[in-house]
């Protein structure tokens, strides 16, 4: 495992402000990756000490009151079921953990070779974390993008101008690349992704199709 967040992205994930599709990538990247998962610990750490460090707010007399009050009247949470998985997967292969209360859609085409699965409802598409699939040396629709694109090999492994990656690489693209990810050639490449903005397809046939899909 070769690439991992930035500081300040793991940073942003421990203080919860990071945006929900990027902080699930980050989420399962952390699943993976026990050198992430020390870094966040840490600037978790670090942000509990700021707090001690704050000096105490004044309240009223009646605020806890006020407070249970409220509690009260707040409808009870559903207990978090267990997320419909309709994409088929390779044999033996185990999705990370934060994905398995997400409901995940059965594979729809992309590219000749290439399928992805939705996951999660509601919203747009383009804004929902998704899954794709390549077959073995498949080449993905050329792109850049609008916002930045986080990227997380589950399975087999994905090559472009920029580098080689593995399972558990994460990889964080922005406007400033043009790629072209390539699946390895020796097994399919499962990749969990979300784009924090919008794809830029390069290719006539990208352009035409990109409405269609939704992203």
């Amino acid at each position: 495992m070769n690439n991992r967040p930035t500081d300040e992205i793991l940073m942003a994930y421990a203080a919860g402000t990071l945006k929900q599709g990027p902080a699930l990538v980050v989420a399962a990247h952390l699943s993976l990756c026990p050198e992430s998962r020390l870094r966040v610990r840490q600037f978790e750490t670090i942000g509990g000490m700021v707090l001690e460090d704050i000096p105490p707010a004044g309240m009223s007399a009646d605020m806890l009151e006020k407070t249970l009050a409220r509690l009260d009247d707040q409808p009870v949470a559903p207990a978090i079921a267990a997320g419909r998985w309709l994409a088929d997967m390779p044999e033996g292969m185990v999705l990370p953990s934060p994905l398995e209360h997400y409901d995940i859609g059965k594979w729809r085409f992309l590219a000749p070779g290439v399928q992805w699965s939705s996951i999660g409802k509601g919203g747009p598409a383009r804004t929902r974390p998704m899954l794709l699939r390549s077959k073995p040396g498949m080449v993905l629709p050329e792109h850049t993008h609008a916002g930045t694109e986080y990227t997380l090999v589950l399975k087999g492994s994905l090559h472009d101008a920029m580098g080689d990656y593995q399972v558990g690489d994460l990889i964080i693209a922005d406007a400033s690349l043009e790629h072209e990810p390539t699946a390895g050639p020796d097994e399919d490449c499962i990749c969990l992704a979300v784009v924090d903005g919008r794809l830029l397809m390069k290719s006539l046939v990208g352009r035409i199709v990109q409405p269609l899909l939704g992203f």
